[in-house]
């Protein structure tokens, strides 16, 4: 079996280092005697940088999600390296609504805090300052199911970033939403990504959506996902979601990612 993912405290010294580096990764499933069912990634590799913000996007059964599960350490690679250079494991937030039905908003922000011994008044201020950031201090005691689906997955990025972790890996996170609620909670994630300055790699289905958050935008081939496009993303910070779509490089960038997403042998 291929080893754990490796975590490597930076010194002083290596502040420059990419937060995230990936070489050659590969990885397959087997089925329950042994032999190879399918290559899900076959030899990518990518860097992100300290405070990046990069999405991947590619066609359904890619690896796209194996590659995020790996950089979390819920799935192990077969082959490659993988190294994550952060005083902190990953904050991981999935495409599924996962917060804890039977915990009011503000129970369900602070139980990663909890579950390592936190003290109650630090709890207390953490999810202050995190309700007031995600736009849930009115909903701090309502329960889940009293929220929308857009609210469940802003307080799903609350809890994620309450502990402080340095890379966040965001899986979806939009997909099930409206496209209204998707748009709002676009804007709400890269103000909240500016305030917070986390390294952020996010994946989704949505070419607009990519290009609306990402420095960068990774173009995955079908299975076995291969790497065959890293796009810069040219517009300026801070970015209006809205304001975007008025930017004729907005829809020419887009044509070019959906022709790589068509013909990813030509890329």
């Amino acid at each position: 079996m291929a080893a754990a993912l490796e975590i490597v405290r930076p010194s002083p010294a290596e502040a420059d280092r990419p937060a995230i580096e990936v070489g050659h990764l590969t990885k397959a499933f087997y089925d329950s005697e042994g032999d190879r069912v399918t290559v899900a990634v076959s030899d990518v590799s990518f860097s992100v940088a300290s405070g990046e913000f990069v999405c991947i996007v590619g066609p359904s059964g890619c690896g796209k999600t194996t590659v995020l599960r790996i950089l979390a350490d819920l799935e192990q690679k077969l082959s490659g390296t993988v190294k994550l250079h952060s005083a902190t494991p990953p904050a991981m937030v999935f495409q599924e609504t996962s917060v804890l039905p039977w915990l009011t908003v503000s129970e369900n922000i602070a139980f990663p805090l909890s579950l390592k011994g936190v003290s109650g008044a630090e709890q207390e201020k953490r999810v202050r300052d995190l309700l007031a950031l995600t736009g849930l201090t009115d909903f701090a005691r309502a329960r889940p199911h009293q929220l929308s689906g857009g609210m469940k997955q802003r307080v799903s990025v609350a809890r994620a970033l309450v502990d402080d972790r340095d890379i966040l890996l965001m899986d979806e996170p939009f997909g099930s939403l409206d496209e209204q609620t998707r748009l709002v909670l676009q804007q709400e994630l890269l103000r909240i990504w500016e305030t917070t300055g986390k390294t952020v790699v996010f994946i989704t289905h949505s070419v607009d959506e990519a290009l609306t958050l990402a420095d960068r935008v990774l173009v995955m081939s079908p299975r076995p996902g291969t790497l065959v496009a890293d796009l810069e993303v040219p517009f300026e910070r801070p970015r209006d979601v809205v304001e975007m779509r008025r930017d004729k490089r907005f829809w020419d960038l887009t044509y070019k990612v959906w022709r790589l997403l068509a013909s990813p042998a030509r890329a």
